[in-house]
């Protein structure tokens, strides 16, 4: 075993052995990452004695994991396992631009792989969907989040090296892992604006909200509210990943409706009651109803079966035809 390969393995049987109890440490520089709702990528450009605070959103309903893609400079490449990369917990005091000195539990520890690209996925939930890949590292540790923040640490880890390795910059991109979720946020209603109780099916299939919400995969689906009291309400719905979509529906009352239309200056009667044709809707009673128009000397009678959670639209047209022979 050659010189370099014995310090490395120093420094990683060290770590191990410390592994559960916190260690002091100095960094050069705290680089500050904040990750907000937008869930956009952010991009800093470190040394290799730096450390990475990535500050979560308040809101981590979406967010399993972090994303850490690694650019590795060829001089790096060039001292394999000269440079180590480590993650920590309970670190104090808070993480801020002008912070140097601090206190943390070394959680996992590794050198840089020999490549100019390195993507690491870590957990931050123990029920995840991330998988290691030829091109994608798992991390199988998670990291408390309790302080909403994620530390990492970027560590000289051989003696010996050329000075350019030290003052080598590694470009390091970070995005959270988001759940293959989005949100309904489902407000059902009467037209008086009470709040109603109905039973909700999704593609066909009975469901339950909880606090009117309720977690589905992206893409389209048909929703079904019925209450025995209102009229069935059916809607198509778009759930975007890891956004969510509030839907507001309106029950109509089971009572049925008319709508009567008509030319100017005709009369109509509804069961030899006159009424207006102002093309509103009213409610009207089950059963057979007449309804009589006059306009002019022409006079048309029917009658129409009214059932319970229909709306009838009643139309008298006045047609003229012309032939030529």
């Amino acid at each position: 075993m050659d010189k370099r390969k014995i310090i490395l393995f120093t420094l990683l049987f060290s770590s191990i052995l410390i592994a559960l109890q916190a260690e002091t440490f100095r960094i050069r520089k705290t680089n500050l990452i904040n990750l907000d709702n937008s869930y956009s990528e952010q991009t800093v450009k470190i040394g290799i004695n730096d450390g990475i605070s990535v500050q979560l959103p308040n809101d981590k309903t979406y967010i399993e994991g972090l994303e850490l893609k690694i650019q590795i400079p060829k001089i790096i490449n060039d001292w394999r396992d000269c440079v180590a990369f480590s993650i920590y917990d309970e670190v104090s005091p808070l993480p801020g631009a002008s912070q140097i000195d601090y206190s943390g539990k070394k959680i996992y520890v590794t050198p840089l792989p020999q490549k100019l690209n390195w993507i690491v996925q870590i957990p931050l939930q123990e029920e995840n969907s991330i998988k290691s890949s030829a091109y994608v590292s798992k991390i199988n540790v998670i990291p408390s989040v309790n302080d909403s923040f994620t530390f990492f640490r970027f560590q000289p880890a051989m003696k010996g090296v050329p000075d350019e390795t030290y003052e080598a910059e590694l470009l390091v991109s970070v995005k959270p892992i988001l759940k293959n979720l989005g949100e309904l946020t489902l407000f059902v209603q009467n037209s008086a604006g009470e709040k109603l109780s109905a039973e909700i099916f999704i593609d066909d299939n009975p469901v339950i909200l909880k606090n009117n919400k309720i977690f589905l995969k992206p893409g389209v689906h048909n929703l079904s509210v019925q209450n025995s009291d209102y009229r069935n309400e059916f809607r198509s719905i778009v759930i975007e990943q890891a956004k969510n979509t509030e839907v507001k529906l309106t029950l109509r009352s089971n009572d049925p409706v008319l709508k009567i239309t008509a030319p100017a200056n005709t009369q109509i009667f509804l069961d030899s009651k006159q009424i207006q044709a102002d093309g509103k809707e009213f409610v009207v009673s089950e059963g057979d109803h007449t309804i009589r128009y006059l306009l002019g000397g022409y006079e048309m009678i029917r009658t129409v079966n009214i059932q319970r959670g229909k709306s009838y639209n009643v139309n008298l047209i006045v047609d003229m035809e012309i032939s030529e022979e």
